[in-house]
């Protein structure tokens, strides 16, 4: 009988198949080591199928809300990582100028590498500003970035990235609502502190690492009126692979 296989190992030989295959979308993989710094694993499945149905979902909402991917002429991904989700707008470099930033520069080189061949990439800080000028965007989208900040982050680069989407313009977030907290874990009384105060962090002292975690509601979501956002539609677990975070777009209200 063989021996049955440990994780890591079956982790080695299901990354090997994925790695000669090819990639669906044909752009290459990034090394193990910094997909496992992104999304907490080195399997390629997760990091591949991840980012095309979380593409997808995100095309799904945008369009259901008027927002068709395929009409925009500008887009950020905020926090690209190694371009996880960005990789899937490659069809449209024809139509839209797409950037990706990211606060880890080893993230952003290796995307300057092999994505470049239909979109731009920049480094930005740990806080703001990030160095776009005004209403630049038609759409700016973050994909778990707010869940790793710090409280005294949060609204700064909330206020940050609705200064850099157009007026009229979408900005999408996604974070931990309360089924993920009940899926971390998080105790009754951290449960009670969420709904009274809107969001709580963990790990603030690591804030930009999957160490810090926050949650959030949605009447904190909503509450960014007050930046010049109007939250046109919330979906809990809208997210569409195993972290199950919530989705948040948001519409920059017209000056």
């Amino acid at each position: 009988m063989l021996k049955t296989l440990s994780y890591p190992r079956r982790c080695v030989l299901y990354n090997l198949g994925y790695r000669i295959a090819g990639s669906i979308d044909g752009a290459p993989f990034p090394p193990s080591r910094l997909i496992n710094l992104v999304i907490g694993t080195t399997e390629i499945s997760w990091y591949q199928l991840g980012g095309m149905f979380n593409a997808k979902a995100f095309t799904t909402l945008l369009c259901r809300n008027g927002v068709g991917p395929d009409k925009l002429k500008t887009m950020l991904d905020f926090g690209c990582g190694c371009g996880r989700i960005l990789r899937w707008w490659a069809s449209l470099k024809d139509s839209c100028e797409i950037w990706g930033c990211d606060y880890n520069a080893e993230l952003v080189a290796w995307c300057q590498r092999h994505l470049s061949n239909f979109a731009q990439f920049k480094v930005n800080r740990s806080n703001p500003p990030i160095d776009f000028p005004d209403g630049y965007f038609e759409l700016v989208y973050a994909y778990s970035v707010l869940t790793h900040l710090s409280l005294e982050q949060q609204r700064p680069w909330l206020a940050e990235l609705t200064r850099v989407t157009k007026p009229g313009g979408c900005l999408l977030v996604t974070t931990h609502g309360r089924r993920c907290a009940l899926t971390h874990g998080v105790s009754p009384d951290d449960l009670d502190r969420l709904e009274r105060d809107g969001v709580i962090v963990f790990g603030e002292n690591l804030h930009g690492s999957n160490s810090c975690v926050a949650y959030h509601t949605e009447e904190y979501l909503r509450g960014l009126s007050s930046l010049g956002l109007e939250l046109v539609e919330y979906l809990p677990a809208g997210t569409r692979d195993i972290g199950e975070q919530d989705m948040a777009l948001f519409r920059r209200v017209l000056a």
